[in-house]
């Protein structure tokens, strides 16, 4: 599968993470799912967001977790072209209505993992027709979240290969400079941004590969598309 990496794809005119993004990388035939990034505001609002402060993501400064909602409002999340008001992971969830993949990342640094874990899991679960996977670099709240919310499919983001993995999760998520062909359980790699990191790891990718987690979507199907390149069995 090719993963929209935070909505985004070639020539993209919207910002990342926005619903904007999401929805129109959704919609291409050649994408198979997306990812997002999720964190909670000072109100307890689950947002769609990729760095703990949002000072690179939007025309305001300031630590995301020490914000409301409305504060956040207040700010331009998209482009000058396309403004956007910051996206909440409800208002995205309510308005998909996809088989595709929806890969949710839970960011660390929460205050309060598990008031962030409840809310994140309360929500997911109104969506049982959305084809949803749950990742994190955080063992603790992975954890936390299988404890409450067995039903989701885990899985750990890491940046090296592991000889094996916990049972309570499904797959890793793997940097690519990471991948070889002896991998043995369900894996994705993240996160390619040009042609030439996919062709770097190409003959390293096997059938225990799940997807292709990318900022360049269309390019990474137009290579698999052509000349019958294949994945190792």
């Amino acid at each position: 599968m090719i993963i929209a990496h935070r909505g985004k794809y070639e020539k993209m005119p919207f910002a990342e993470n926005s619903i904007e993004a999401l929805m129109h990388a959704l919609k291409q035939p050649f994408v198979q799912g997306v990812e997002l990034d999720v964190r909670m505001t000072k109100d307890q609002v689950l947002v769609i967001h990729h760095n703990a402060t949002i000072d690179h993501t939007s025309d305001g400064k300031g630590i995301l977790s020490t914000m409301t909602l409305s504060e956040l409002y207040q700010y331009n999340f998209g482009t000058k072209k396309h403004p956007s008001k910051i996206a909440t992971l409800k208002n995205f969830l309510d308005v998909i209505d996809t088989e595709k993949e929806i890969l949710i990342e839970l960011k660390n640094g929460i205050e309060n993992n598990q008031i962030y874990i409840n809310q994140v899991g309360d929500l997911l679960q109104k969506y049982p027709h959305l084809n949803i996977k749950i990742c994190s670099f955080s063992d603790s709240l992975l954890q936390l979240f299988q404890k409450q919310y067995p039903n989701f499919p885990l899985g750990k983001i890491t940046f090296v290969k592991e000889k094996m993995i916990p049972s309570y999760l499904k797959f890793l998520s793997i940097y690519d400079k990471a991948i070889d062909s002896k991998i043995k359980y369900p894996y994705y790699v993240w996160t390619i941004t040009k042609r030439s990191e996919l062709l770097h790891i190409i003959n390293e990718l096997n059938h225990h590969c799940l997807g292709i987690i990318t900022d360049i979507p269309k390019t990474i199907a137009s290579y698999f598309k052509s000349d019958s390149h294949h994945i190792q069995e």
